[in-house]
């Protein structure tokens, strides 16, 4: 440890996850683990709230984390939890009676958010402990609202409009809440963003995805491959933007030495319907996701539309594969077009993209190693851990 790095002996947070996040198949659940798992490699003692997750699931977190201590919350689901001035975020993460209480005692120095959607939690228990919080945020989640709301048809805009209404509401709330030490922000944009609403300290802090847990990977020496795209695909802009690419992009890449290969969670019937007959291979809700990265050739993210960082496209770049995407998709960090990565825009530019690393194996490996190397570079986690603490107010 550098001499003048913030001593993490003696520090205890109690984290409060989103959601669950094992198994660790989404964008944010990947965030989350690795958050978790880079404070307990700096030293950090943890217990961790989870909310909505039944005996099955709280005994894999566990597993996840070991030495952390693991507690299940609830979580309310449900058309109630619409019905109030509250966002659907925090309404549906509710406050358990009686649990501050229950945690006193247990020498907390702090409570950590680890995304926004849980910040009122995060503000309620460092209030009731007398500790400082440190709010996480992925995204600005009213502008995120705002977004969905613009880019989907009526009457389905209704609900986004309304949840990007409360929730700025509610982030003025947090924005102005005394309790909250730092905003650790992921994206450079969006921090910009968030310093300019409130008067407590905004830092950038890029995504916690440890490399050294990604499996390298040989890359292939034969032109064509598997293109790949890993995502949620029940969220809007996941789905938007690979629906995109079978449109727009596969058409001009289709042929027999490749194959386009689609893994992603809860996805809709009629969106994997069409991503087959379009010739694409779609794997659902896959227990993992490690073998279908090391199976791939290049990595597409086709975004269209979105905020914060996709963390999809470190985790492939993490585990050795070259990455095209969008100006959308390359928010938040400062890779470089060409060098980390390829950033195209349009499905005629975003084709020939793709094709080049298709038809170029020595450049595919040059470019997966010179993206390997950037988020080795930046993405210490155990360094951004200390960087927290030493935003913490000296105890």
């Amino acid at each position: 440890m550098h001499p003048d790095a913030p001593d993490t002996r003696g520090q205890r947070w109690l984290a409060i996850a989103e959601e669950a996040f094992v198994p660790a198949d989404a964008g944010g659940r990947v965030e989350s683990l690795n958050q978790l798992r880079a404070a307990l490699a700096a030293g950090v003692a943890l217990h961790v709230l989870v909310p909505g997750v039944d005996d099955a699931e709280l005994a894999a977190h566990r597993a996840a984390l070991p030495g952390a201590v693991v507690t299940a919350i609830p979580r309310r689901t449900g058309p109630l939890s619409h019905l109030s001035l509250t966002p659907y975020l925090f309404a549906s993460r509710p406050l358990p009676a009686g649990l501050a209480e229950g945690l006193r005692g247990e020498g907390f120095t702090a409570v950590l958010a680890v995304s926004f959607r849980v910040a009122h939690l995060a503000v309620a228990l460092a209030e009731a402990l007398d500790v400082p919080a440190v709010v996480r945020p992925h995204n600005v989640e009213s502008a995120y609202f705002d977004q969905l709301a613009r880019s989907s048809r009526f009457p389905r805009n209704l609900p986004y409009a309304a949840e990007a209404w409360k929730l700025r509401r509610a982030e003025a709330a947090v924005h102005a809440a005394p309790r909250i030490a730092v905003f650790a922000e992921i994206a450079e944009e969006e921090a910009a963003v968030r310093a300019a609403a409130t008067s407590t300290p905004v830092i950038h802090v890029p995504p916690f995805l440890p490399p050294q847990e990604a499996a390298t990977r040989a890359p292939g020496t034969e032109p064509g491959g598997t293109v790949l795209f890993l995502g949620a695909l029940d969220n809007a802009n996941n789905a938007d933007g690979i629906a995109w690419f079978a449109r727009h992009c596969w058409p001009g890449l289709r042929r027999p030495d490749a194959e386009l290969h689609v893994v992603g969670r809860r996805a809709p019937a009629a969106l994997v319907a069409e991503l087959e007959a379009a010739g694409a291979r779609v794997t659902v809700d896959a227990p993992e996701v490690a073998s279908h990265l090391a199976a791939a050739d290049v990595f597409v993210n086709p975004v269209r539309n979105g905020a914060g960082i996709n963390i999809k496209m470190i985790e492939a770049m993490a585990a050795g594969l070259p990455v095209v995407t969008t100006p959308v998709g390359a928010r938040g960090l400062h890779w470089r077009d060409g060098e980390h990565l390829l950033v195209a825009d349009g499905p005629a530019a975003f084709t020939a993209a793709v094709r080049a690393l298709l038809d170029d194996p020595p450049r595919r490996a040059a470019l997966a190693a010179a993206g390997r190397r950037f988020v080795t570079d930046e993405l210490d986690g155990v360094a951004q851990i200390r960087r927290l603490v030493g935003a913490l107010p000296a105890r």
